[in-house]
């Protein structure tokens, strides 16, 4: 993909549009939005543009590099994730620092994209924040992270941050067509206004059929601020018939919280059940709940008994 095939995030091309033509990007970049925002996509047509072998035009997407970067096989383009274990840790981040000292293999620059940075532990950052002072000549970090926030400040003044957002509704639209012609029309819109613009989230939610674990969310906001538990018990019991279930619809909460607090400060492009419950609850509540789906989903990754689970979801919830 090139960068004007990305959708929407007018201000961030045109901003790397033109360190691209100038030949000034930094050294280290943050991409941070919420899941779904194409960080990682981002990332990848940065990477591609690092290693690309054209004089102008870059990335031009058919130079071998490209093809190589595309097809994710550039023995110069290293990828490390802090949803794999030990992705991140400090030993991961001592290997990078050694392999970054090594020249190129095959391409003008080495890049290393480092993916779900919020995963990375402060003892990992403060061992690369040695390598983002003194950078090699000709390499590149990238970072990915649903918030920059949660970097250190060190980190963070060392690089540049660039922040995406949802996408127009039409525009989502458009791209999710694009993406999966096998839905209909009907399927397509349905999402992309559920998810408020989050194209990833819409194509999750269609590839899924997540529009159901959505449903169930939005349905778990309502009840949260009602004076009686007994809906929101029903509703979280309901929502972790199985591991898999407790997932999906946590993950929609996580989404639906986002464009809650987006919602609040009377931004555009948030789904309408967002704009609904952003009325009923405080900013500061839907923070809250935000930080409490956050630990809840931590907590799936342990071996959790779903029998008491979904009564301590409901719990958790009501606290706030």
């Amino acid at each position: 993909m090139l960068l004007s095939e990305f959708a929407g995030n007018d201000e961030v091309k045109t901003e790397l549009s033109e360190a691209m033509k100038n030949n000034t990007l930094p050294h280290a970049l943050i991409i941070d939005g919420a899941k779904g925002t194409g960080k990682k996509t981002l990332a990848r047509i940065i990477a591609q543009y690092s290693v690309c072998s054209s004089e102008e035009n870059r990335p031009c997407g058919v130079c071998p590099h490209c093809l190589k970067a595309e097809k994710n096989i550039h023995p110069d383009i290293m990828t490390s994730d802090g949803n794999n274990s030990g992705g991140l840790n400090v030993e991961a981040i001592r290997n990078i620092r050694s392999s970054a000292y090594i020249k190129p293999n095959e391409a003008r620059a080495k890049v290393y994209m480092l993916f779900n940075c919020e995963k990375m532990l402060a003892a990992a950052q403060n061992a690369f924040l040695k390598i983002l002072e003194e950078p090699p000549e000709n390499v590149m970090f990238i970072m990915t992270a649903i918030s920059a926030a949660s970097l250190l400040q060190t980190v963070r003044s060392r690089s540049r941050t660039l922040s995406l957002y949802p996408v127009d509704v039409l525009e989502a639209q458009e791209t999710v067509r694009k993406l999966v012609p096998d839905k209909s029309d009907e399927e397509i819109i349905s999402s992309v206004r559920a998810c408020g613009g989050n194209i990833g989230a819409a194509l999750e939610m269609l590839e899924s059929g997540g529009e159901e674990a959505m449903l169930l969310a939005q349905e778990i906001f309502r009840a949260i601020p009602l004076s009686t538990e007994y809906k929101l018990l029903t509703l979280t019991n309901r929502a972790v018939q199985n591991r898999a279930s407790a997932i999906q619809v946590l993950d929609r909460m996580s989404e639906l919280s986002a464009e809650c607090v987006k919602a609040s400060v009377g931004a555009e492009n948030v789904s309408e059940a967002a704009v609904e419950l952003a009325k009923k609850m405080s900013r500061r509540r839907i923070m809250k709940i935000q930080e409490t789906v956050s630990h809840a989903r931590s907590v799936l990754d342990v071996n959790v008994n779903l029998n008491f689970y979904g009564t301590w979801l409901c719990s958790v919830l009501r606290n706030y």
